[in-house]
């Protein structure tokens, strides 16, 4: 894997952390009873950035990473 290849990845796999941090986030809100909307709504764009990422980066990676279940979703 090239260079290009691997920071995409590694970019990939930060923000599939950020969303598991953003729903982690809002679980815990619930739990409080807070208001979970804002958090709810940057989940939503997370996810959509990470679609759009894969995306316009696919192919650079690897068919072996594209198909891996996290990362070629």
């Amino acid at each position: 894997m090239d260079g290009s290849a691997a920071a995409a990845l590694d970019h990939l796999r930060l923000m599939e952390v950020r969303i598991e941090h953003q729903t982690d986030m809002i679980v815990r809100l619930k739990e409080a009873g807070e208001d979970t909307l804002e958090a709810t709504q940057k989940l939503v764009l997370l996810r959509r950035v990470l679609e759009d990422i894969r995306l316009q980066i696919g192919g650079l990676l690897p068919t072996e990473v594209r198909d891996s279940p996290r990362i070629g979703r």
